[in-house]
């Protein structure tokens, strides 16, 4: 069988992972929604957000010690770097936990779940079909496509997870069409059964003409944007470290986490909820200096306790929110910044520094907001990423062993 037709076979195995990465999608947003509808249709005072956190927390901690705790992202990185798959086990509790803590508040975004399951529906696909050659990258296109379908930006999604496992560039640079394909057919599948309004585009006020200075402006923003997430990365691990040194069963851990979640909620809402639906709020609302800030504070603490805490979640979506208050605060701070500028180039860069992904940065907040002019945006998200250059928010990252080329074999040994 010659290398072309291996490829092809992969293509299409990729395009079946695809519609069930879609239907997936649709079908835990569809069960997200309507249960988070209905429980804050009869609660729907902030004032809850007190008790509904701790109580969903005890639930969730309850789940694990039941079953088991299967860790977060660093988890999933490090499944895939020791095994090239992910476990069908993590799905049982990670689907519960996850609806459960998206409901209650969790300052952390759906892409664990996302990418927990259909990664580990790719693994079952490479199996199912006789190719072990082909897991690690269907493993990889699953991850990728999961977070990329529901986030509508099924371009940024899908290399997120590419840059995301290892600590400088894109290593597996053969996953790249199969990863970006499955994602692209998963979000048509998933927009074909659901529309296209399930996820809403973040629209920022309109901006001055563009001058020659946004580009030093940009730099100079994602430069103070890398700088905070060095101290939000500081104060995360310090939030783990406290964590472990009080020996806890995992319920009552969970449940610590969700009284923090709760208070925070309560004391400023927009640090509640994973902030997809909270972004245009930030974008488009009138802040005073101290609002903002304090929000901010509040965002990166409640993000710090939802993961530290044992929540299941994501940190992307946070991310972007935190970079885009940061970008608010500086136009606040220097008035002559444009706002729409400030806050996307935040956006952008304080994703980059954090998690050290320069290239899906700047193309999820291209895809999510429509901003013209890509330029800023990339130098800002490099500038981010260069600053931010030892940050280790996600633990677990690693180099490829395989060779080149490693799922196409030159000649056929039967084992494709």
């Amino acid at each position: 069988m010659l290398r072309e037709d291996r490829f092809r076979n992969l293509l299409l195995i990729s395009t079946l992972l695809g519609i069930g990465v879609g239907v997936f999608s649709a079908g835990f947003a569809l069960a997200w929604k309507s249960i988070d509808g209905w429980v804050w249709s009869l609660v729907p005072s902030p004032i809850h957000r007190l008790w509904i956190s701790p109580a969903v927390g005890l639930v969730i901690g309850l789940i694990m010690h039941r079953f088991f705790d299967p860790g977060n992202m660093s988890a999933i990185v490090k499944h895939f770097h020791e095994r090239g798959r992910l476990p069908y086990a993590d799905n049982k509790p990670i689907l519960p936990v996850s609806l459960l803590g998206l409901v209650g508040g969790q300052s952390a975004g759906p892409e664990g779940v996302l990418t927990q399951v259909c990664g580990s529906l790719g693994t079952f696909l490479s199996e199912r079909f006789g190719k072990p050659r082909f897991m690690r990258i269907l493993t990889l296109a699953g991850m990728g496509a999961g977070f990329g379908v529901f986030l509508r930006a099924p371009a940024g999604g899908a290399i997120l997870w590419l840059e995301v496992l290892h600590r400088r560039g894109l290593e597996y640079y053969e996953a790249v069409i199969p990863t970006i394909l499955t994602s692209f057919v998963g979000y048509m599948v998933m927009t074909g059964l659901l529309g296209m309004d399930l996820v809403p585009m973040w629209h920022y006020p309109p901006s001055h003409p563009e001058a020659w200075w946004w580009l030093i402006a940009a730099i100079g923003v994602a430069g103070v944007c890398a700088a905070v997430a060095h101290g939000y990365a500081w104060q995360f691990r310090f939030i783990g470290r406290t964590f472990g040194r009080w020996p806890m069963p995992i319920f009552i851990r969970t449940t610590l986490a969700g009284v923090m979640i709760g208070v925070l909620g309560y004391l400023f809402p927009l640090s509640y909820f994973y902030g997809g639906y909270q972004m245009n709020e930030v974008l488009n609302q009138s802040m005073t200096l101290k609002l903002i800030l304090g929000t901010l504070v509040a965002k990166m603490l409640a993000v710090s306790f939802t993961i530290r805490g044992h929540w299941q979640g994501g940190l992307i979506i946070p991310h972007l929110l935190m970079g885009a208050m940061i970008g608010k605060i500086l136009h606040l701070i220097v008035p002559p910044l444009d706002p729409s500028m400030a806050m996307l180039v935040g956006m952008t860069s304080f994703n980059a520094a954090a998690t050290q992904t320069p290239l899906s940065s700047a193309m999820i907040v291209l895809a999510l907001t429509g901003f013209g002019n890509p330029i800023p945006i990339f130098l800002a998200s490099l500038t981010g990423y260069l600053v931010g250059y030892r940050i280790d928010l996600i633990e677990h990252k690693g180099s490829r062993t395989e060779p080149p080329g490693f799922h196409l074999p030159d000649m056929d040994n039967g084992v494709v």
